[in-house]
Formats: structure tokens, sequence, C-alpha cells
């Protein structure tokens, strides 16, 4: 018995020790490696493993696609990865190989249950310096499911009046958008009034490069 109980605390030593050892671990390209190890496409390279903003992320490439995703320890202190609602995934994608013709590729995602969005771009012409992205608040870009509108395609519809991403949503038609350059009209949904001018001013950086008419019903 003695030997069983002094067996038991020499195990329980060891481990507490291999435990504060993997938690003093910082992540490596490695780590990237082994946590992709079953993925398919496999990871062809990890480009970079770095804290930033007291996360750890890491930056790396399959033969489809490149991927940005958080590092975080579980309680043995091996290194996983977590996207925002608590998955094994990364945070933002896109495209590899892109298109010669493409002058960059870029990709976004959120959640709506903290509010933060990941942009993540991938420049592909060596004279781009500096790309700007612009954010519009009040404005959300969804669709109604099981609809058809005519480009094939479920009907589209701009949100207007919420800042943070949504999944379902209810609300008034208020509006129709209809590009008379394009095949696609869009709704405009709200819970509260607005003008056509003040619907022009919320849409303008999605629609400046189509002809529109604002129609209401008033």
């Amino acid at each position: 018995m003695r030997k069983l109980i002094i067996g038991i605390a020499v195990m329980t030593i060891l481990f507490s020790i291999l435990l504060i050892y993997n938690h003093k671990q910082l992540p490596t390209k490695e780590d990237v490696f082994k946590i992709t190890g079953d993925w398919s496409p496999k990871t062809e390279e990890v480009y970079l493993v770095r804290k930033i903003d007291e996360e750890w992320l890491t930056i790396f490439r399959n033969s489809h696609s490149v991927l940005v995703s958080r590092l975080e320890q579980n309680w043995l202190g091996f290194w996983e990865f977590k996207d925002d609602l608590g998955g094994e995934g990364s945070l933002a994608s896109t495209y590899y190989p892109p298109e010669q013709n493409d002058e960059f590729t870029w990709g976004a995602s959120g959640s709506d249950e903290v509010g933060i969005s990941y942009y993540f771009g991938h420049i592909i012409n060596p004279k781009i310096q500096e790309i700007k992205v612009e954010t519009e608040k009040g404005i959300y870009d969804g669709y109604i499911p099981n609809t058809k509108a005519e480009d094939g395609e479920e009907i589209d519809v701009y949100i207007l009046g919420e800042n943070k991403p949504l999944y379902n949503y209810e609300g008034t038609v208020i509006a129709i958008v209809n590009r008379k350059n394009d095949d696609e009209d869009k709704l405009v949904v709200a819970n509260q009034k607005y003008s056509i001018d003040e619907i022009k001013s919320v849409i303008h950086f999605q629609e400046q490069f189509f002809d529109i008419d604002i129609i209401t019903s008033s």
C-alpha cells in the first residue's frame, strides 16, 4: 500500500512538472503543422507565428487557401486553434493561388457573439504599397433564405440601423434599390424610417459603381 501511495505521488509530481513545462512553451510553426496534420488539403507552408495584441496568431497555406488562425493552449498546455465561437477553425481565409490578373484577394470573418470582425488580405501585385479597408456602420448586407432573385441567387437585402453581424433579423421592407445597369436589385429593410437621401448616403459605399434608383412606397 505504501508503494502504491508513493507511486501515485511520484506520478502526480511528474504530471505537474509536465503541465508546467508545456504551459511555458511558446507556439511554433511545427505546432501549426501538427494541429493541421489531419486536414485535407495538407498545410504546405507556415508564414508566421506571432503574438499580436496579446493573442497568438498564425498565417499558413495549403494548396487552396491562405488562412489565419488564433492559437490557444488547452489545459494540458498543448497548442490548438480557437475561433470566436470556441471551435477549432480558422478566423479568415483567402484563395490560393490567386488568378494571374488579380491585384489582391481578400477575406473577412465575424461573430455576432462578440462583435469582432477579422479582415485578411493577400497582396499579389508588389507595386501595391497600401490597402485601405473602409467599413460602414449602420448597415448589414444579407439575404432572404429560400428565395430566388433574377440572378438565380437568394434575394439580397440591406439591413439599416445595425452595427454588428446578424444571423437572423426581422424588419420591414422600406425600399428597393433598382440597379439600372445590373440584373441584381436589393431590398432595403429596417425597423425605423429613412428618407431616400438617407438610404442613398448609407448604401453609397456598396452602390457607388451602379446607376441606381431608390423606390419607396411613399
